[in-house]
């Protein structure tokens, strides 16, 4: 919460405790990875190479962390979830990095210090949730297809363990997308962008640099079946997140645009009302 709403109980106020709680229940150990049966006979090059691509993907939660906390700084519910989330995400290139250096791979500082780097994308605050809500989605379908499909049962253990993460962490930021926009000046307006960063993704990702996003497209996407549920869990987030019916992932504009005429009314309604009418 900022620093303009009122806090009475931090433990009953805040979402972090709770949040906090469910993150324990569920977080898993390196320890719990079974390094010792990597079976070296299914590791390709081009296995090594996919690995490395993902784990750089993953290298930037360091940088967008710095973003966030300088964005949210007067958020102290989002700022102590941070710090959670920040831990787990460390771990995902962590597993990564550990499963290639046990396989011959070596990697210099140089990719530790190039991966760290993001592109800033929104000074929105809803918009950068929102867009994070869809990068959680995002990386969990592909960390779940990749266990999927994934023939080393090490590296499957890990992307399983990595998609449940994204997955859970996508509810996070939901939350707190959901109380920025309650606690904003006009609600209404922050909705409509949740509605429109949800179509500029689900229109066509090419013009988003975050991350996940480009990782997902180094990687050739998410593949058809699992592309098309990945839309729909998006819709489906974005329609509860914006308080709307989106019946379906390319019917997204067509409700973006409804939904952003119909503020504009209202507020020009609002405004006409305000102005006495011998003004």
């Amino acid at each position: 919460m900022s620093a303009s709403v009122s806090v009475n109980d931090v433990f009953s106020d805040l979402s972090y405790y709770s949040l906090f709680d469910v993150a324990e229940k569920a977080r898993w150990y390196m320890k719990d990875i079974a390094w010792d049966s990597i079976d070296k006979s299914l590791i390709t090059p081009h296995l090594l190479e996919m690995v490395k691509q993902v784990a750089f993907g993953e290298l930037t939660t360091y940088s967008a962390t710095q973003s966030f906390m300088s964005m949210f700084e007067d958020d102290i519910d989002f700022t102590q979830w941070l710090a959670v989330w920040l831990y787990e995400e460390t771990k995902h290139p962590h597993a990564l990095v550990k499963w290639l250096s046990l396989n011959g791979v070596q990697l210099p500082g140089k990719y530790l210090k190039e991966g760290r780097i993001i592109t800033p994308m929104t000074k929105s605050k809803v918009e950068m949730l929102t867009f994070n809500v869809i990068s959680e989605i995002v990386a969990g379908s592909m960390y779940m297809t990749m266990s999927e499909t994934m023939p080393e049962p090490v590296l499957k253990d890990i992307t399983f363990k990595l998609g449940k993460d994204e997955m859970r962490h996508s509810v996070g930021f939901e939350n707190y997308a959901r109380r920025t926009i309650e606690s904003s000046a006009d609600p209404d307006y922050e909705r409509s962008i949740v509605l429109r960063s949800a179509w500029v993704f689900l229109q066509t990702d090419q013009f988003i640099n975050h991350p996940v996003f480009l990782t997902v497209r180094s990687l050739d996407g998410l593949g058809d079946s699992a592309g098309k549920k990945t839309r729909k869990q998006i819709a489906s987030r974005i329609s509860k997140l914006a308080g709307v019916d989106i019946p379906d992932p390319d019917h997204i504009y067509d409700v973006y645009i409804k939904f952003k005429n119909e503020h504009l009314a209202k507020r020009k309604a609002r405004s006409a009302v305000a102005v006495p009418a011998n003004a």
